[in-house]
């Protein structure tokens, strides 16, 4: 916001420390996460932060700012003037949990990628990612280029949808892609005559089922076809 004073420079640690060495300075105290520490320079870049505060690399750190300005993201190659009058405050932001599929994940930053989801969850390339939204709205496809904001209320979740599955006919596998069939149709995809008839096998119960019934493939579905009761093979 305009008027606010510049706290972040790109400076290098050379330029940072420049003649702050010869301890005309008392250190000054900074805190992360409530705890406190102290730096002997003038000025400390995001990347010294990180090392005095004992955080991983890949972790964002954010400088805590008075309302109504918003907090800053703290650049490695960005230094912070220490001497502005208080103390200033960084953080890190608590994991954000969500769900993909029926595991619980926690992710660090407040914003997660399709490309990103993809890897975390080990989803194939050409299936797709999909966040689920309350109704009456709809769920929303998520690409790899996208970002979701995981600090929005509520826990987000994601499903997988695979464009192709795999099913079971007569114990043979077929490759098929997911949503409604006929009980005709599957019988023309796993070569069975058209007077045979289907059922499904759900465990150990085989359900008959009508040739114009609509069956919705999700994947892992077996049926078994046999002569119909009454008919000569």
């Amino acid at each position: 916001m305009s008027g606010y004073p510049t706290l972040l420079n790109p400076m290098s640690d050379s330029q940072s420390n420049r003649g702050n060495d010869a301890g005309r300075i008392a250190p000054l105290s900074i805190t992360f996460q409530d705890k406190k520490f102290t730096w002997p320079h003038q000025y400390i870049t995001g990347l010294e932060l990180k090392k005095l505060f004992g955080m991983k690399p890949e972790q964002q750190l954010y400088l805590s700012l008075v309302d109504p300005w918003d907090d800053v993201l703290v650049a490695d190659d960005e230094s912070i003037n220490l001497a502005r009058p208080g103390t200033e405050k960084f953080y890190i932001r608590q994991p954000l949990e969500f769900r993909l599929e029926d595991d619980k994940h926690t992710w660090d930053k407040p914003f997660i990628t399709g490309a990103e989801l993809r890897k975390l969850g080990g989803v194939d390339e050409g299936d797709e990612i999909w966040l689920s939204v309350a109704r009456p709205h709809d769920d929303e496809l998520v690409v790899d280029a996208n970002r979701v904001d995981l600090t929005r209320a509520g826990l987000e979740r994601f499903y997988v949808v695979k464009l192709e599955v795999v099913i079971r006919i007569n114990n043979v596998e077929f490759k098929i892609k997911r949503g409604a069939y006929t009980v005709a149709q599957l019988k023309k995809i796993g070569n069975v005559k058209a007077s045979d008839e289907m059922d499904a096998l759900e465990g150990h119960n085989l359900t008959p089922l009508d040739d114009a019934a609509t069956v919705v493939i999700k994947g892992g579905e077996q049926f078994i076809a046999h002569v119909r009761d009454g008919s000569s093979s």
